[in-house]
């Protein structure tokens, strides 16, 4: 480790191997403290390269404790990198259960990655949690999940013991670090069809390039910019509708980056103050509200970033359509099917905790 952290301090990035090398040592608890926090605060200081991300990634992914999908099942995730700081409700949560809608009969379902939040008002497990999901479960009640429901809930921490060695470093730096962009592509079902919302617009092309190396067959990795004081400043980890939004789409190995103008899709441009909430509790009854066919700002960032989902799961021909499928899905009641059968699945299991 100690050469590694002398090539980080010398202005050298990692090559691949080289992360690979080094992840391995923090995951399998061969590094100490220190050594994490070096080598965590040098990557932070000037931003991760793709091939430590992919290093990194493959490390945790090789860790997991995989869910095993049903055979014939295309997955997608939603999952972001969260620490947008925007306050939102859980608009990737309220995407996969909606894109669950829409997709089950068409064999696709959505193995939604998520964790508790640090820097939101509801992280993903929470919002969950209020809606009556219970979220450690085992992995036949995850398959399940996929193949009666369409969706799943990966929940972060039961899927990536290898985690606790950097845990407590984590916690005491108290700032992002590479794990925070590595947790996306890690998904634990192997989905290979992702929506991936980043905190920043200069991550959507590192993150595509990441998912494209590590063989994603279709993603979009997605910032949405919110309006403040009159100008469009970073905003949401996600597709928004309170300003433009960038997008880099990983698509037959190739990688386009564009803007999306929420309005050229017929959905109005909403105030940011429209989508937040105080606490988990909140969120999940705007999540209810939108599944029992209330319109307004919530549904429409909603129906916009299930349609991504839609997209990179071959769905839908563009987010056009996709806007207009994930509709479909609420209004006759697919979205809400997912959810209730998604609650019935997971508090019938009687292996973990809730």
């Amino acid at each position: 480790m100690k050469h590694l952290l002398a090539q980080l301090m010398e202005g050298q990035p990692l090559s691949q191997d080289q992360a690979v090398e080094a992840f391995e040592r923090i995951m399998s608890g061969q590094a100490s403290p220190t050594q994490i926090a070096a080598l965590l605060t040098l990557l932070a200081q000037r931003g991760p390269t793709v091939e430590e991300l992919v290093g990194a990634a493959m490390v945790m992914r090789q860790k997991a404790a995989r869910v095993e999908a049903p055979a014939g099942l295309r997955l997608i995730d939603t999952c972001g990198t969260g620490g947008d700081h925007a306050g939102t409700f859980n608009i990737s949560t309220a995407a996969a259960i909606i894109a669950a809608g829409a997709g089950w009969s068409q064999g696709v379902a959505v193995a939604k990655h998520g964790n508790r939040s640090v820097t939101s008002s509801s992280g993903s497990s929470q919002a969950l949690e209020v809606l009556g999901v219970k979220l450690q479960v085992s992995p036949a009640t995850q398959r399940r999940c996929l193949e009666e429901a369409g969706v799943c809930f990966c929940f972060a921490p039961a899927h990536h013991p290898a985690m606790k060695h950097a845990a407590a470093v984590r916690t005491e730096l108290g700032f992002r670090t590479i794990f925070n962009l590595v947790g996306p592509l890690t998904n634990p079902a192997g989905a290979k069809r992702q929506v991936v919302g980043v905190f920043a617009s200069r991550l959507t092309p590192l993150i595509a390039s990441a998912l494209e190396r590590l063989g994603a067959e279709e993603a979009m990795v997605v910032h949405g910019q919110i309006p403040s004081d009159g100008r469009h400043v970073d905003g949401l980890d996600e597709l928004s509708t309170a300003g433009p939004s960038q997008v880099s789409h990983v698509q037959e190995g190739q990688i386009r980056t564009y803007e999306v103008d929420p309005t050229t899709l017929g959905l109005p441009f909403s105030h940011p103050s429209a989508l937040r909430v105080a606490d988990p509790a909140a969120s999940g009854a705007m999540i209810r509200q939108i599944l029992a066919g209330q319109h307004g700002p919530a549904r429409d960032i909603a129906c916009l970033n299930a349609a991504a989902a839609l997209v990179v799961a071959g769905l839908a021909s563009d987010l056009a359509e996709g806007v207009e499928r994930a509709a479909e899905a609420i209004d006759r009641g697919a979205a809400q099917q997912a959810l209730d059968k998604l609650i019935a699945i997971t508090q019938a299991d009687g292996n973990g905790k809730g």
